[in-house]
């Protein structure tokens, strides 16, 4: 998607929902994180195309096991001030890294589902996600509506905490 905050919105209505069982601060890094090859395309310094190795399975599992890596040495202060201000509840490594798969395998997905060059079962081209004619608009939609509601439940969830 050309605008990353696009893919906040599943990873972050999904976790709120699967909330004991995700680390959410890792399912929404998760969630961006493949971008930053895309950004690098768009701004130089590397070159086409813009969904490559990372738009896949495999270069996903590799970025989302670094991710869970990182995620679970953080200093205790900086997970002192994840709990506090609720964003997480479940610091397990195995949360980690289910938010941190399923973040970049959502990314994966919905990229797969716009854009032609997304083979997200490289080295071979299949793609089953794309469909011809899909429309950007109703996914952009789908995924701000679902940005919106996971905001307004977390905003709940947070509220209702002591």
């Amino acid at each position: 998607m050309p605008f990353t905050p696009f893919h906040l919105g599943p990873p972050l209505l999904l976790g709120v929902i699967l909330y004991k069982w995700l680390d959410l601060p890792a399912l929404l890094v998760g969630s961006v994180i493949i971008d930053v090859r895309a950004a690098l395309v768009v701004f130089g310094p590397l070159k086409p195309p813009i969904h490559g190795i990372l738009t896949t399975f495999i270069g996903g599992t590799i970025i989302a096991s670094l991710l869970a890596a990182a995620f679970s040495v953080l200093p205790s202060s900086i997970e002192d001030l994840l709990v506090r201000l609720r964003l997480t509840e479940n610091t397990s490594s195995r949360a980690i890294l289910a938010g941190s798969l399923i973040g970049v395998y959502s990314h994966v997905i919905l990229d797969s589902i716009l854009y032609t060059d997304a083979r997200p079962f490289s080295p071979i081209a299949w793609n089953p996600f794309f469909v011809d004619g899909v429309r950007f608009i109703p996914v952009y939609a789908g995924c701000t509506l679902a940005g919106i509601l996971g905001l307004l439940a977390l905003a709940v969830k947070c509220r209702s905490k002591p």
